[in-house]
């Protein structure tokens, strides 16, 4: 080994063995462990053993007798799967890896269109209905015809859960027919027709290039027909039907078949739509497609004033990685006839050297100086102007182009407003197509991404994403408003009479019926995109609470949205052949196989005793959370302790250094973990952290994997699946790859570390990596050489979207469940592709008797309501014969001799035996024949005499006996209802019923007994001696509807069971007695369920809309608002600036004055600059936002104020004086930040527009450096104007001196520390003064490294190398006026 680590190791866990575990010992030892930097035995991902041990046997030695080999991965395999096979041993023979999965596989659901009896034989096979389309004839109703559809159970899951039945576009045939499509070949493993066109001569499927698929060309057809109502003909460029006297090419007659399909075919002139394809079904091909025959056509070209305007197209991406994906693909789609130049900007742009169309502009040109030789492109008399395309991240985009000025109130003028505004639209820049990629990210109107783009003038709006839906009903509205913006204008400027129609007829829901008798393309079709209209939906309710009203509402009436605006299909989709629906073409097949896993795990009793601890002391401190949350409505503490609950249910180990580094200055958030990877730490430097008193140290790599598994069941069964299914190869055999899903950084970190000293090439895709490292990352995963990256960490809160990873891969683990199942699946889908050649599996880890069951609980009870819509026509008979596929299970429940008690006795409480015994309170004495008596409390003794009439010691057993006895009696009077205690109800049913138990049952009710009568509910009467038998009529009952969907999901997940918790309750019953008492009293007086803390704060965010309109959706409006109202309130808020932006300046406001009050009080000296300091940096924390949704949260916020947690406590032992107040701040300031990092936790709690927009501003810092100078001048202070160039530049060079002072200290210099704090001190005064100027536009960032000699931090700063950067800030400060805030 070599010499330096040998001895820290060993220094360190020699002292762990001898030493009492004192705070400065463990302070000294994650100073030496952790914070400081170390010699690199890991690169790119892999363990170089042989760089670590400089003799030969020591390294043999080290790994049992075995020598790893420097390049061959083989022996290296054998290695791992010896040492894991061995650390593992006892789990293998005891058996507690539970693996359940394929549900109701083998069974088969068929039954014609239109058939509604029920079939006879349901165990043999389920007859159901395929999906079908809203067709020109009928958009609502079902047909009658001879089809059959035959598909498993699984597929007609997935089809339920991922497609709607109201969303499946026209018919294969008709679309082929308008597109001059021809069958060119087959794809898939049931043989789906490939189709070729000469509108795409590249797409011929020949020669290994690809051709259209039958979802692809139904996609084209449909966004073309939403985009321009009317179907035109096309045109064919056929170069051997070449007039040359014409110069023309002679075209195909265009006969009455034609027109009729074409008239067919044609929708509301809707301008635009949202491609919703399943994940992998080649939504990015279809949509470069469709803007390659737009652009060829010239369809893309309006005509104003009788004159053609030629105007470019935009696709906005969520990340550069996706970028460079889409210019890749355009490449190979697109044609040059069409599309003759390509523009791509952005930190991370690239084009290879084939690429000669694809045109790189940097930022100054982007920004300022536009290349002359592009001005062609603003030209709308060029016809080249059409036929360009530009390819844009969207946070580069919105930085660039979309800023915020502060305007006079005319009302009052003490108070300021603030209006957004687009660059390119006050230059009169227009588009004709927006396209915008991941479209989730424009969901919240209170974003800069929206404002982006809904302030440009554009003419057709295409969103494309999987989920449109991620967590509730409002997701759609900021789509909605997108792509309201052209339809609007063409009812008011062009069909004014149908617009007044709209206005007069159309005033709320129910008025929306109307629509199914009118032709389907007939423009009043329009309205259903009013969003407007939208949000009297979303105001029925809640849409999480599970309002059994709420459901049905938007079961009724959101089909009319989704009918015009929303085409969504799923893998095992029925797309109908032709308009007669006599055929039918199941998309089964496209993807691979997916079987579908849940591994439950069982601890070991040791393991089970502790967590139980663990987690009723987590228990207590959430009930004590959300007590003190109903009085404030604040959600940290309760984020917080899901976070504590996550890890904790995943690694005993993890959670026990969460806690030991905070007490002593450190942590695991996402910025801690950041700083550990820049120490180059192997898993020996955590090692130390995990041993107990007086454990020996570990000598062999054995004995450090037995360590690191020791207390962590999730960790141990993804060895055990590496052992068994990636390192099994047989001899030439190509390398196995695994993709593991994680919510935690330091979870993942954990096991990155663990693996790679197993000698495996694990890597975690995280938010500290650049886009050229996640580039570099994900090729390495996509290949298949031996010396490429095998383990890959996903995390959920990197940009994961667009990602493609199914080359080499098919094998996925989901370590931990994510907040909400939408992104959890959209992780699952990076390897579920077309192109994927293999059987996907995907395992699912759940650690029994956990916190994994309320997760999954909450993941269910979200995406219900959602799901309901689906109930739709014909999707109602595939619902009803599941319901009486599955109804064994509740025959079996019946039959079961617990349910036969329970029906006894309606004793809904905890058995005895599990309800904790008190302790003696006071002393017991025994007497001469035996027996005991107490003589009272403790306390009595001291104050009062015992009192002499002593009772035999059976009193307290009898009291407790008859308390226990009394509290079953008025369970079973609470309950004697019988057709009440069978009712069926809800999930939200059963919540509500339970916060009105009685006080005293409320301790003792059991969530088991509850599960069990909430099955025995769905049997038939007369306590199920007659069957049930499940018909349509009976998903008009909400609880039904709820157990139809409940039923695919857990086909959809492979799981036997989804509970039904109101908190993240488990069996205590190895948890200590006084621990359950101290519970008993939070669960008797708490008066709320965890779902009502969504539903609340939906409440509490409209409350705060109507004081901040711009911070929710729906802020401003009122309930009894009409159409009109609500239309002028959504028009009047699209110019509001961004919810952050607008806090920004609203911050600087404030310090600046609080500078002008500190400046009379400069003479205090350093504590009143410190103080300040600490204020201004409390309200940097406040203000970046508690709650973020899915994407970048928590990694991402690595990149804002690196600081925070790392200096947290350091030096507190030499800074004892600083008094409670510091120690107050430190803690609430950790608290952010840990909210901050696990937010997606989550993210529905607070799903506010200001938290997307902060998540994916974070994201855009740590994707996209190239544009620091563009973030920090989105929002320029009057202050900056009156600085001047001179003292900018002046201060830019005292800056840079100061920092390059602070690079060159020796980190093992003892007056480091005090050197670096004032140099800090000088530096932030003049980053103070700069930053009003500038804003830190040029560029300035600091990131930090713990690598000074005394736990402190040292600031690396990163100078922007852009010679032109004080150019565009002054170019800026000329074009853009701004009131002075004085």
């Amino acid at each position: 080994m070599d010499p330096e680590t040998e001895h820290d190791a060993s220094e360190s866990t020699s002292e762990s063995r001898s030493k009492p575990a004192s705070r400065k010992y463990w302070r000294e030892l994650i100073r030496k462990n952790l914070r400081m930097r170390h010699k690199e035995y890991i690169h790119n991902g892999r363990l170089d053993p042989h760089s670590m041990f400089t003799d030969r046997k020591e390294l043999m030695r080290f790994y049992s007798d075995r020598l790893p080999h420097p390049h061959r991965l083989k022996d290296n395999e054998l290695i791992a799967q010896g040492i894991i096979e061995e650390a593992l041993r006892e789990d293998v023979r005891e058996n507690r890896f539970q693996t359940t999965g394929e549900i109701m596989q083998g069974k088969h659901v068929t039954v014609g269109v239109g058939k509604k009896a029920v079939p006879k034989a349901v165990i043999e096979a389920i007859r159901a209905d395929g999906q079908k389309e809203v067709d020109a004839e009928d958009p609502n109703g079902p047909k009658d015809t001879d089809c059959e559809i035959v598909q498993e159970v699984g597929a007609v899951a997935e089809d339920i859960i991922a497609a709607s039945p109201n969303s499946l576009g026209p018919p294969i045939e008709a679309c082929a027919r308008y597109l001059y499509m021809k069958k060119c070949g087959e794809y898939g493993r049931n043989k789906l027709t490939v189709w070729k066109s000469p509108l795409f001569p590249k797409m011929d499927g020949q020669n290994g290039r690809r051709g259209f698929l039958d979802n692809q060309l139904t996609a084209i057809v449909w966004i073309m027909s939403r985009f321009l109502g009317e179907l035109p003909p096309l045109r064919l460029r056929d170069k051997s039907k070449w007039d040359p006297q014409t110069k023309q090419f002679i075209q195909p007659p265009d006969t009455e078949e034609l027109k009729r399909n074409r008239e067919r075919l044609r929708s509301p002139k809707y301008f635009g739509g949202i491609l919703a394809d399943s994940m992998g079904l080649g939504k990015t091909i279809t949509t470069i497609a469709c803007l390659d025959l737009l652009l060829g056509q010239g369809l893309n070209v309006k005509v104003e004033d009788g004159k053609p305007k030629y105007r470019p197209i935009l696709i906005l991406v969520p990340n550069a990685t996706v970028a460079t994906q889409w210019v890749d693909e355009i490449e190979q789609v697109g044609s040059r006839h069409s599309i003759k130049k390509i523009l791509i900007s952005g930190n991370g742009a690239r084009r290879t050297r084939e690429q000669d169309r694809v045109r790189i502009l940097t930022c100054k040109e982007f920004v300022l100086n536009w290349p002359p030789s592009l001005d062609y492109i603003w030209d709308e008399s060029n016809k080249d102007a059409a036929r360009t395309v530009f390819v844009m991240s969207i946070d580069a985009w919105s930085r660039r182009t979309c800023h915020v000025r502060k305007m006079k109130n005319e009302h009052e003028e003490d108070k300021d407003e603030f209006e957004s505004f687009s660059t390119f639209t006050e230059q009169g820049r227009k588009f004709s197509v927006v396209v915008v990629d991941e479209a989730y990210k424009v969901k919240h109107a209170a974003t800069g991404y929206w404002k982006s783009v809904a302030l440009l003038e554009r003419q057709f709006t295409l969103l494309v994403t999987a989920t449109p839906c991620m967590n509730m009903l409002s997701d759609l509205l900021g789509p909605a408003r997108l792509l309201w913006q052209s339809p609007q204008k063409y009812l008011q400027n062009e069909q004014a009479t149908t617009w007044g129609r709209i206005e007069d007829d159309f005033n709320g829901l129910a008025d929306l019926e109307a629509l199914d008798d009118m032709l389907p393309w007939d423009d009043f079709q329009l309205v259903a995109g009013r969003p407007s209209m939208l949000t009297k939906l979303i105001e029925t309710g809640s849409f999480r609470s599970g309002n059994p009203t709420d459901i049905e509402q938007t079961r009724k009436y959101l089909k009319y949205f989704e009918s015009l605006a929303i085409l969504r299909r799923a893998p095992s989709s029925n797309l109908y052949y032709d308009w007669n629906k006599a055929r039918s073409v199941c998309l089964e097949g496209l993807l691979p196989n997916v079987d579908n896993f849940t591994v439950n795990i069982q601890p070991n009793e040791t393991v089970e005793k502790e967590y139980q601890d663990v987690h009723i002391d987590l228990l207590i401190d959430y009930m004590d959370a959300i007590k003190n949350w109903h009085r404030k409505a604040n959600t940290k503490p309760v984020i917080s302790t899901y976070r504590q609950f996550q890890m904790a249910s995943a690694s005993l180990d993890v959670f026990c250094l969460d806690r030991l580094f905070k007490l002593n200055g450190f942590g695991t958030s996402a910025t801690h973990v950041r700083a550990m990877r820049g120490c180059h730490l192997n898993f020996r430097h955590l090692a130390p952290f995990l041993l107990e008193p007086g454990e020996a140290e570990p000598n062999l790599a054995l004995d450090y994997v037995k360590l690191a598994v020791r207390k962590s069941p999730i960790l141990r069964y993804i060895l055990h699946y590496v052992k068994e299914n990636i390192l099994n190869r047989g001899e030439n055999q190509k390398i196995k790859k695994l993709l593991i899903t994680e919510a935690s950084p330091m979870l993942a970190y954990y096991y990155e570390l663990v693996l790679q000293f197993l000698l495996i090439h694990c890597r975690t895709l995280h938010a500290g990596l650049s886009q050229e490292e996640r580039r570099d990352l994900i090729a390495s995963f996509n290949n298949d050489s031996d010396h490429s990256c095998q383990v890959m960490i996903q995390m959920y809160t990197v940009g994961f979207a667009g990602t493609n990873l199914h080359k080499n891969c098919s094998q996925v683990l989901i370590a931990s469940q994510a907040h909400s199942l939408p992104v959890q699946w959209q992780t699952v889908h990076r390897v579920i592709r077309v192109g994927q050649e293999s059987d996907v599996k995907v395992v699912r880890l759940k650690v029994n008797n956990s916190f994994h069951s309320f997760r999954e609980s909450r993941q269910v009870e979200k995406i219900l309501p959602e799901l309901g819509t689906r109930a739709q026509g014909s999707m109602n008979d595939i619902l009803v014969q599941l319901l009486n596929l599955f109804q064994f299970e509740v025959d079996e429940a019946w039959e079961s001799p617990e349910a036969k008690k329970l029906m006894l006795d309606r004793n809904m409480l905890l058995k005895p035996d599990e309800i904790p015994e008190d302790e003696p309170t006071g002393k017991r004495i025994k007497l001469d024949d035996g027996t005991f008596v107490e003589t009272g409390t403790a306390s009595q003794s001291s104050t009062q005499p015992a009192d002499v009439s002593f009772m035999p010691q059976t009193t307290a057993k009898r009291r407790r006996d008859e308390t226990n006895r009394r509290a079953v009696f008025d369970c079973a009077r609470h309950f004697q209802d019988e057709s009440k205690f069978l009712e069926l109800k809800t999930r939200r049913g059963y919540y509500d019923e339970y916060k009105e138990l009685p006080v005293h049952l409320k301790p003792s009710f059991s969530n088991a007994k509850n599960n069990l009568r909430r099955m025995l509910t769905y049997g038939g009467p007369e306590r199920n001696q007659i069957k049930r038998v499940w018909t349509v009529e009976d998903l008009d009952n909400a609880a039904v509807l709820e157990r139809a969907m409940e039923l695919m999901l857990r086909v959809r997940l492979g799981s036997n069971t989804i509970e039904m918790l109101p908190y993240p309750q488990i069996d205590f019953s190895l948890a200590s007695a006084e621990k359950r008492r101290k519970l008993e009293q939070f669960l008797g007086d708490t008066e709320i369920v965890d779902q009502d803390i969504d539903a609340t704060q939906e409440e509490a965010n409209k409350s705060k809309a109507k004081h901040r309109p711009e911070g929710h959706d729906l802020g401003g409006m009122t309930k009894y608002m009409s159409l009109t109202e609500r239309d002028k309130v959504l028009g009047e808020s699209i110019a509001r600036g961004p919810t952050a932006a607008i806090k920004k300046l609203e911050r600087e406001a404030k310090a600046n004055k609080k500078r002008s009050s500190n400046s009379s009080t400069s003479e205090l000296g350093g504590s009143e600059h410190s103080t300040r300091r600490e204020d201004e940096e409390r309200e940097e924390v406040e203000g970046d936002g508690a709650d973020h949704d899915e994407e970048d949260s928590s990694d991402d916020n690595e990149n804002m104020s690196v600081d925070a947690g790392l200096n947290d406590d350091a030096g507190s032992d030499d800074d004892a004086s600083s008094g409670d107040d510091n120690e107050k701040f430190r803690k609430e300031k950790k608290e952010e930040e840990e909210e901050e990092e696990l937010s997606h936790i989550d993210s529905g709690i607070a799903n506010t527009a200001l938290n997307d927009q902060n998540t994916d501003e974070k994201e855009a810092m740590s994707d996209h450096g190239d544009c620091h100078d563009e973030e920090d001048v989105k929002i320029i202070s009057s202050r900056s104007i009156g600085g001047g160039n001179t003292e900018l530049r002046d201060i830019k060079v005292k800056i840079e001196e100061m920092d390059a002072a602070m690079l060159h200290l020796n980190t093992t210099n003892a007056t480091a520390e005090k050197h670096d704090r004032g140099l800090r001190i000088k530096r932030e005064s003049s980053t103070e003064r700069i930053g009003l100027a500038s804003n830190n536009s040029a560029g300035i960032g600091t990131t930090h490294l713990p690598s000074d000699g005394n736990g402190g931090d040292l600031p690396v700063v990163r100078v922007k190398q852009e010679s032109t950067e004080r150019n565009i800030i002054t170019a800026i400060h000329e074009t853009i006026v701004i009131e002075d805030s004085d």
